[in-house]
C-alpha cells in the first residue's frame, strides 16, 4: 500500500477514470452554459431601461429572457448528470477502499496489533476510505472551477483587453493567498486527525475493557484519560477551525474591496467609452461570479489540504510495511502428519535481550509435547515461533524439515489449530463461532464437533440453541464454556498440529473430565504441543520439555522427570501438595501445576 497520500488516492482515480472524467465534462459544460447567463442579462437590462413599444423590441425582450433561462436550465441540469454518475461511483469506490485497506492491514503481524489500539486502527480505516471520496470530489469541484475561470476570461477578453489583465492579477493574487494561508491549516489538520483517533482508540478500548472498569471501580479514571484526550482533540481542532476561519475571513475581506475596485475601474472605462452599457453590466456580474469561483477554489484548496493531512495521518498508521511477509513462490502444502523442528535457533522481542540462543529440539509426527516453565521462561515464544508470529533472528523453525519462512502464511496456519488460555469469540451465532475452524463445513459437522467437545449439551440449553448469539468477545458464555467452543472449532479444523495453551484451565473438574476421552480421541495421529499445568493433561504426554530462560533445562516423561528430582519435581512438589510418588511416578491430586 502506498505510504504517499497523492499515490494512494491516484491509485483510484486510475481504476474509475473515465467516470470521473464524464463527471468532470459535465460539470464543466454546465459551467460554461451558466457563464453566458450574465451576458443575456445584461442585453435584457439594455432593452427594458430603453423599451419601446414595439414588436422587435417585445421580441429582443423575450429572446433574452428565453437565453437567460436556457442557460441557466443546461448549467444547472447538465452537472446533475454528472452527480448522477457520482452516485454510482461512489459507493463503489467507498468499498474498494475499506477491502484494500482491510486486506493490507490484515498482514501486518500479531506484533503490529500488540502495539496499535484496535479502535485507532478502525478509525484510521474510516479516515482513508473518506478521505478518498472527498478527495476526489473536491479535485473535481477545484478543476472545474478553474475551468469556470479561464473561459471567464477568454470571454472577458472578448469583451475588454483593459479589465482582462487586471482581474487575471487579481485571480492570483487571492488564490495564492488561500494557498499560503492553506499550508498552516493543513498541518493543524493532521493533528487533529491523529488526536481523534487516539480518543477513538481510548472510547473503543474502555468499552471493550468493560468489565475490567466496572470490577476496579475505574469510571472515574477512563473518565479522566479520555477528558484528557478529549481535551487535546479540542485544542487541534480548535487550531485547525481558527485557521480555516482565518482563511475565509481574509478572503472574503479581499473579495468585498476588489469588487469595489473592480466597479469603480469598469466605471471609469465606460465613462472614457471604452465599454458599452451591456458590457458594464455583463463584466461586473460576470467579475460577482468568477470572484466567488475564485474564492471557491482557494477554499476547495484548503479543503484538500485538510484532507491531505487526514490520509497522511492515516498512513503513517497503517500502511507500515508487515513485518512478516510470504516469500516469492511460498509454498502451500496440506500436511497429513507434522514434525517440528528447531535448528540452532536464536530469537529475542525487539528492545530486549535474546530469549533463545542456539536452541535445537526435534518433534517426531504424533509426538505430543508438553511445555512447563515459569513465567517468561519461553513456552509461549516457542509456539508463536512454530506458527511463524515472529521470525527467528538465526536458524530456523522447520515443519517436515521445511522451513516456515518458505510456506505461505495461511497454509501454514491451516496446518495448526490453537486452543488458547483466553478465547476470542466472534459477535455471532455458535453455530458460526464453532464453524469458523471450517467455513464450509455443514451444519451436522458443526454439531458433531461441539458433542466431542462436550459443548452440544450446553449449547442446546439456550432458547435459540446453536443459533444464539454470543455476545462482544463471547461475554454470554462461562470461561469453560468459551474454551469448549474453541476446542470444537479446532475438532472442525482437523489440523495436524495442535497447540494448547492452558486449554483446560477454565474447565472444571466434571466438564474437564467429561471432555477428556473426546481430546485423546482428538490427539491422536497429530503432533501436540501444550502449555499445560493439570497433571491430567500432563500425565498424557510423551515428553516434558522444562523450561527455564529460554532455554530447555529437562526433559522426559511425566515419571522420568519426578525420578530426576529437578526443577519439574519440585515445581510438581510445590503444587502438588508435597505428595509425590517418586519411585513409582504415582498419581497425585489433580492440580495447577
Amino acid at each position: 500500500m502506498e505510504k504517499n497520500a497523492a499515490k494512494f488516492v491516484w491509485h483510484y482515480v486510475k481504476i474509475f477514470k473515465w467516470f470521473l472524467l464524464g463527471m468532470l465534462g459535465l460539470l464543466i459544460a454546465g459551467q460554461i452554459c451558466r457563464q453566458f447567463v450574465p451576458y443575456y442579462l445584461a442585453r435584457l437590462y439594455e432593452a427594458v431601461s430603453g423599451y419601446q413599444d414595439t414588436a422587435d423590441a417585445w421580441q429582443n425582450i423575450l429572446a433574452c429572457i428565453f437565453g437567460a433561462f436556457m442557460l441557466q436550465f443546461l448549467g444547472t441540469a447538465v452537472p446533475n448528470l454528472g452527480f448522477v454518475l457520482g452516485a454510482k461511483v461512489t459507493p463503489r469506490l467507498r468499498t474498494i477502499v475499506i477491502r484494500d485497506v482491510f486486506d493490507y492491514v490484515n498482514r501486518h503481524s500479531i506484533a503490529y496489533f500488540s502495539e496499535e489500539m484496535s479502535g485507532n486502527i478502525s478509525n484510521k480505516v474510516q479516515q482513508l476510505q473518506s478521505g478518498v471520496t472527498e478527495l476526489i470530489r473536491h479535485c473535481i469541484d477545484s478543476s472545474y472551477a478553474v475551468f469556470y475561470v479561464l473561459i471567464g476570461l477568454v470571454i472577458l477578453s472578448s469583451v475588454s483587453l483593459w479589465l482582462t489583465p487586471v482581474f487575471a492579477l487579481w485571480a492570483l493574487s487571492v488564490a495564492g493567498l488561500g494557498f499560503v494561508l492553506g499550508r498552516k491549516v493543513h498541518d493543524w489538520s493532521k493533528a487533529s486527525g491523529t488526536e481523534q483517533s487516539r480518543a477513538n482508540g481510548m472510547i473503543v478500548d474502555s468499552l471493550a475493557n468493560y468489565s475490567e472498569i466496572k470490577s476496579f471501580a475505574n469510571f472515574r479514571f477512563e473518565r479522566l484519560n479520555l477528558l484528557k484526550a478529549l481535551r487535546l482533540l479540542r485544542n487541534a481542532e480548535s487550531r485547525e477551525e481558527y485557521g480555516r476561519a482565518l482563511v475565509v475571513l481574509v478572503q472574503h475581506a479581499a473579495v468585498v474591496v476588489s469588487f469595489a475596485l473592480f466597479m469603480l475601474y469598469a466605471a471609469w472605462l465606460f465613462r472614457g467609452r471604452h465599454l458599452t452599457s451591456t458590457e458594464f453590466i455583463f463584466v461586473n456580474g460576470l467579475f460577482m461570479t468568477m470572484s466567488g469561483t475564485i474564492f471557491s477554489i482557494t477554499w476547495v484548496y484548503n479543503n484538500i489540504l485538510r484532507i491531505f493531512g487526514r490520509i497522511n495521518s492515516a498512513l503513517e498508521t497503517l500502511a507500515v510495511e508487515p513485518e512478516i511477509k510470504d516469500r516469492p513462490n511460498a509454498l502451500k502444502p496440506r500436511f497429513k502428519k507434522a514434525s517440528v523442528s528447531f535448528e540452532n535457533v536464536d530469537f529475542a522481542y525487539v528492545g530486549k535481550k535474546k530469549l533463545f540462543r542456539g536452541l535445537n529440539l526435534e518433534i517426531k509426527a504424533g509426538e505430543k509435547i508438553g511445555l512447563v516453565g515459569a513465567s517468561g521462561s519461553g513456552k509461549s515464544t516457542f509456539i508463536k515461533l512454530i506458527a511463524r508470529y515472529f521470525d527467528v533472528n538465526g536458524g530456523a523453525v522447520k515443519i517436515n524439515g521445511v522451513d516456515v519462512r518458505d510456506l505461505a502464511q495461511d497454509s501454514l496456519h491451516k496446518n495448526i489449530a490453537a486452543i488458547p488460555q483466553d478465547v476470542c469469540l466472534f459477535n455471532r451465532t455458535l453455530m458460526e463461532n464453532i464453524r469458523y475452524g471450517k467455513t464450509g463445513a455443514a451444519d451436522e459437522d458443526v454439531v458433531k464437533a461441539a458433542k466431542k467437545a462436550a459443548a452440544d449439551e450446553f449449547i442446546k440449553s439456550f432458547p435459540d440453541g446453536y443459533q444464539t448469539k454470543v455476545g462482544e468477545r463471547g461475554v454470554v458464555l462461562s470461561g469453560g464454556e468459551r474454551q469448549r467452543i474453541a476446542i470444537a472449532r479446532a475438532i472442525l479444523k482437523n489440523a495436524p498440529i495442535l497447540i494448547f495453551d492452558e486449554a483446560t484451565s477454565a474447565l472444571d473438574s466434571r466438564s474437564e473430565k467429561h471432555i477428556q476421552k473426546s481430546l485423546n480421541n482428538l490427539m491422536k495421529n497429530k503432533t501436540v504441543i501444550a502449555i499445560a499445568h493439570r497433571l491430567s493433561t500432563l500425565r498424557e504426554m510423551d515428553r516434558i520439555l522444562v523450561f527455564d530462560k529460554g532455554r530447555i533445562v529437562e526433559q522426559g516423561s511425566h515419571a522420568a522427570l519426578l525420578r530426576k528430582k529437578g526443577i519439574y519435581y519440585r515445581l510438581y512438589n510445590m503444587q502438588a501438595g508435597g505428595f509425590v510418588g517418586v519411585a513409582s511416578g504415582a498419581s497425585a491430586p489433580s492440580r495447577a501445576l
